[in-house]
């Protein structure tokens, strides 16, 4: 009995300790935006799997974060047809 409970509780300690949410200080962008300035592609794919990798919950990422992310994914593979 005193193993099962040293095993919850180790896992619920464990399960608190992902990284925290990062900040999203960054302003809203469209693919076009990402088109004609590929060089922030990849930063902005950064701060997404920063937010990827976060314990915040998914309902809790800024809306700016969402479509940015998803911008930046679409100019990319629009940029990669292309050349």
């Amino acid at each position: 009995m005193m193993i099962r409970s040293a095993i919850i509780c180790t896992g619920l300690l464990l399960a608190g300790c992902g990284k925290s949410a990062p900040q999203a200080n960054i302003q809203p962008r469209d693919w076009r935006y990402y088109v004609a300035n590929p060089e922030e592609i990849e930063p902005m794919q950064k701060i997404c799997r920063e937010w990827a990798g976060s314990t915040a919950p998914n309902d809790a990422q800024p809306a700016v974060v969402m479509t940015n992310c998803r911008a930046a994914a679409f100019a990319k593979s629009q940029l990669q047809i292309t050349n």
